[in-house]
């Protein structure tokens, strides 16, 4: 029979390595396998990176079970977040069963003030900067503050505020008390929590093939609009390109360890297309049931279309409101603005947090689709 993976992650801090240990020994006994760095993860060969490996020995788990102290661990700059972090976002991500201990007495101290502090640190600075912070800004402000406990790693309190933030059941964890694993683990197997390990498989879906493929049908269509009238025709024009941009997934990249899932976006429901024309933009076509003005003024602070022009960039940009993202293509005197719906998950906050994952997950999932339609930009004349 199958034996249940369970991967056991925290900190390297003395107060927690006997506990590690002592449940690494009982899981085995109860007849799982448990993965645990000290014990049966490595040793790896020296071009190998460990971070990698173990992220690697969580996708493979079936439960992954974490550990809180005082301490954060250590941080990698590149993924702004702690191994165990890291982990931890793995663990989620895949949809694992996830069980985390705090320390009783961490717990209490950030549901009690520091929470609070810092919903309402971030909730300011976003006001002010109209951005949200890095980690390190974070750190650094709660170092900041005397009302703190310095004695705890300042990084908990962030890995605390985000499992807070996704809704992550936290039990207790007193270091004095014994737990009774046996017991525990019995009764979420009785539960029906304990999964049998499932088998995981990489399945090669010619994805680039599939891309090219889409991008030649759009070029093809477009061809065959461009024979049929000595103008061009914005309507079909926008019409064929709102079709073949589908909705999909946005991944977060955590330096270059790995991805989260964050959220989704719908496919696109519509279409506006604007040439500038001296100190405007003017409105030139559009395709199905979305706002529009005649023109907007280049110094128009409101406008993504106006902003992106000045900007030079193509960008996603985002209105809570409508809960709409609004990706913008600048080519030449042209802003195209594809319309595409966010799921329900998204808000003003996540957008500022994910910003560069959202424009990553929309103007790059099909390059080949983007290309073809900047270079269609790029020959038409007004």
């Amino acid at each position: 029979m199958a034996r249940t993976k369970i991967f056991i992650s925290s900190v390297n801090e003395d107060g927690l390595k006997r506990l590690r240990r002592e449940v690494f020994t009982e899981l085995k006994e109860l007849g799982h396998e448990p993965l645990m760095w000290e014990e049966n993860l490595g040793p790896w060969l020296a071009h190998t990176d460990p971070v990698a490996k173990c992220l690697e020995a969580v996708e493979e788990s079936d439960i992954f079970l974490l550990f809180i102290g005082n301490h954060g661990g250590t941080y990698y700059k590149d993924a702004q977040r702690t191994v165990t972090h890291m982990e931890f976002i793995k663990a989620y991500d895949k949809g694992k069963t996830i069980l985390i201990f705090v320390d009783t007495t961490v717990k209490a101290t950030f549901f009690g003030t520091i929470k609070k502090w810092l919903d309402d640190f971030l909730e300011q600075y976003i006001n002010e900067s109209h951005h949200h912070p890095s980690p390190e800004v974070i750190m650094a402000a709660l170092k900041q503050n005397s009302n703190i406990p310095s004695h705890i790693d300042p990084y908990v309190w962030f890995l605390l505020h985000d499992l807070s933030i996704r809704n992550v059941y936290l039990d207790d964890l007193s270091l004095g008390v014994k737990i009774d694993w046996k017991e525990y683990f019995s009764d979420l197997l009785r539960r029906g929590s304990l999964l049998l390990p499932l088998q995981h498989s990489i399945l090669e879906n010619g994805r680039r093939l599939e891309q090219s493929e889409e991008a030649f049908r759009l070029l093809s269509e477009l061809s065959l609009l461009a024979q049929a009238s000595d103008k061009p025709n914005y309507d079909s024009i926008l019409k064929a390109i709102m079709n073949k941009m589908s909705g999909g997934m946005i991944e977060h990249q955590y330096g270059q360890y790995m991805t989260e899932v964050i959220g989704s976006y719908k496919a696109c429901i519509g279409a506006t297309l604007y040439l500038k024309d001296n100190d405007k933009m003017k409105f030139v076509a559009k395709c199905a049931d979305v706002v529009w003005n005649r023109s907007f003024r280049l110094d128009d602070q409101s406008s993504y279309v106006a902003l992106t022009y000045n900007m030079n960039k193509d960008t996603v940009h985002y209105t809570q409101a409508k809960q709409m993202f609004y990706c913008c293509f600048k080519q030449g005197r042209y802003v195209l603005t594809l319309h595409f719906p966010s799921d329900s998950d998204w808000d003003n906050r996540k957008y500022m947090i994910y910003q560069e994952s959202v424009n990553d997950a929309i103007m790059n999932k099909n390059p080949y689709l983007v290309e073809t339609i900047k270079m269609l930009l790029g020959g038409m004349q007004p």
